[in-house]
């Protein structure tokens, strides 16, 4: 029993670094969600409905760059709904979002805002979509997401 116990170990040990990556994980800066940025209104493209979006969580892992910067690769979970009183039919609703990156001293040093389509299809009054991107922190920095309105 103990002859075979050190071969499978050592298959384990050489599986599970094959597994192993180049890129180092490290803790993730600080990132927030102002409580009005949180939730939104939007309206859809062909018949002007309102849509209540919603942030749904917010998970992020990040990776050391040489430069001292913080890679965060972000997913954002939103809960979008619609009211199939007012019309059922298939239609887009595109959820606009913006980002700030702010350095150690709270001041800003980038911003990007960029939009986010989802479909509906008929008679579906709500989507929980996941939205990836990436942001770049330098050291000490933190990030900030937002929804934004589009009515």
């Amino acid at each position: 029993m103990k002859h075979r116990a050190l071969p499978t170990l050592l298959g384990c040990l050489v599986f599970l670094s094959s597994c192993a990556s180049d890129d180092d994980l490290v803790l993730c800066p600080s990132l927030s969600a102002p409580p009005e940025g949180a939730r939104a209104f939007v309206v859809t493209d062909e018949y002007q409905q309102t849509v209540d979006v919603r942030l749904n969580g917010v998970r992020s892992e990040c990776t050391a760059e040489a430069n001292g910067n913080i890679l965060m690769a972000v997913k954002a979970g939103l809960k979008l709904t619609r009211n199939l009183a007012e019309n059922a039919e298939a239609d887009i609703a595109v959820v606009p979002m913006m980002t700030a990156i702010l350095d150690s001293d709270d001041q800003v040093v980038s911003n990007d805002s960029f939009g986010y389509k989802n479909g509906f299809d008929t008679d579906l009054a709500r989507l929980l979509p996941v939205v990836e991107f990436e942001l770049m922190v330098p050291a000490g920095g933190r990030a900030v997401i937002s929804l934004t309105p589009n009515r």
